[in-house]
């Protein structure tokens, strides 16, 4: 990798767990400031591979950067941490980082940021203007949040921060999801629902704008407004984002203690969008009030006439294997797919073995229809619960016959043959 990205790992070991306040005593920073120049940049492209090596030769380094946080934040450290995470930004600029390894140093120098910030060591005129060149200038990858640096900040670093954004807004970059974040985050700040409206809510058609608003009323702790916001998305708009705003007016319902209108929302979303799922949530706010009982028969109805496959589903995990058998048979044109025919046959075998036979044996039979070796393979897999099952019904013999008959139908496939003879 060059001079500037070989394995710092030599350096690593004499500067030791505690080393970075040496050698000019305690709090000396000179060589945690060495070992981030040498091990945290590389000159050269890093490729798919190399980047995931590269990330675990660095991690020592951002390790090294966490004691000092923990053990001793000064506004010097506060500078350093930047200076880190100026470097890794620049290397995931010229890397593959496919998988992410670089830029989850990346977060984790973020929030050793945040955290040695708010032990109160940063400059806050300083800090703001480092927070808007890091996103504005430097990269779009990252955000750092003035709600969460708004202590380290304070009136000082917030008004500096203020004016830094309008600078960039009046320059042109008021359409840049940077500004509007920003913009965003401090009407967080101020407490000023009317502006977060008109910033996240757009033209208010779609579930994920009504999903933004509720979410920043909740942050703002106003539950009235969440209950509304979320209210309106749920009337107003469709599609499967429209849970999460359910889920988000069920928390505002149980921060304040409403354990009927839980109850009365899992209810309606139940019948608007009925699942396993929902269902799941609905038994969990009546078993809060003690009424599953009553509420479970309407709760299977709905499954019944609109996800019979929800239905099997909560059958099964609830323990009514019988129950769940019925649910296929009440619906002839209906299939529950392989995976929920083989959940079926195994909680039938206890009680019927020849009923589950003949589903392992006819699921065997559709997975052959498929060629290729992982077909083979499941088919394998389920002939070896159909033998289990054969053995409970004492129908050994009709298995064998139709293994016997399988093998000669394909045995032009090897693989098959040889995995069941």
């Amino acid at each position: 990798m060059g001079s500037s990205a070989r394995p710092p790992s030599a350096t690593r070991t004499s500067l030791g767990r505690s080393a970075w306040r040496q050698p000019g005593g305690p709090g000396d920073l000179s060589q945690l400031k060495a070992e981030i120049d040498r091990g945290l940049r590389t000159n050269r492209y890093l490729g798919y591979r190399e980047s995931g090596g590269w990330a675990m030769q660095a991690r020592p380094v951002v390790e090294a950067i966490g004691e000092a946080v923990d053990s001793s934040p000064t506004a010097e450290l506060v500078l350093l941490v930047e200076r880190a995470i100026g470097h890794v930004v620049k290397v995931i600029l010229e890397a593959d980082d496919s998988d992410g390894l670089i830029g989850d140093l990346a977060r984790e120098l973020l929030d050793l940021h945040a955290r040695a910030c708010d032990a109160g060591s940063a400059d806050p005129i300083k800090l703001a203007r480092w927070m808007v060149r890091f996103r504005f200038d430097d990269q779009d990858f990252f955000e750092v949040d003035p709600v969460r640096y708004a202590g380290a900040l304070g009136e000082l670093g917030l008004a500096a921060y203020r004016r830094e954004v309008t600078k960039r807004v009046e320059a042109g970059g008021g359409d840049s999801f940077a500004a509007t974040y920003a913009q965003e985050r401090l009407a967080v700040l101020d407490g000023d629902a009317e502006a977060l409206v008109g910033l996240l809510g757009g033209d208010l058609s779609r579930p994920h704008q009504f999903i933004r608003v509720t979410e920043a009323m909740a942050e703002l702790g106003r539950d009235d407004d969440v209950l509304s916001w979320a209210t309106r998305g749920i009337a107003e708009s469709a599609g499967w984002q429209v849970a999460q705003l359910y889920d988000l007016a069920a928390g505002a319902h149980t921060r304040r203690g409403e354990d009927q209108e839980v109850l009365r929302l899992r209810r309606d979303q139940h019948q608007r969008m009925p699942s396993s799922s929902t269902y799941g949530l609905l038994r969990s706010a009546a078993e809060a009030g003690g009424v599953w009982p009553a509420e479970r028969p309407a709760a299977r109805e709905v499954l019944a006439e609109h996800d019979p496959g929800g239905l099997v589903d909560v059958l099964l995990a609830d323990g009514e294997p019988e129950a769940a058998w019925q649910v296929p048979g009440a619906r002839p044109g209906w299939d529950p797919g392989p995976q929920r025919w083989v959940r079926l046959a195994e909680a039938r075998e206890a009680s019927a073995p020849g009923d589950a036979l003949d589903v392992y044996l006819r699921l065997a039979d559709l997975q052959l229809e498929t060629t290729g070796k992982a077909a083979y393979v499941r088919a394998v897999a389920i002939l070896k619960k159909a033998a289990q099952a054969a053995q409970a019904a004492d129908r050994q013999g009709e298995l064998a016959a139709h293994l016997t008959a399988l093998r000669e139908t394909h045995r032009r496939r090897p693989t098959f043959y040889a995995r069941t003879s």
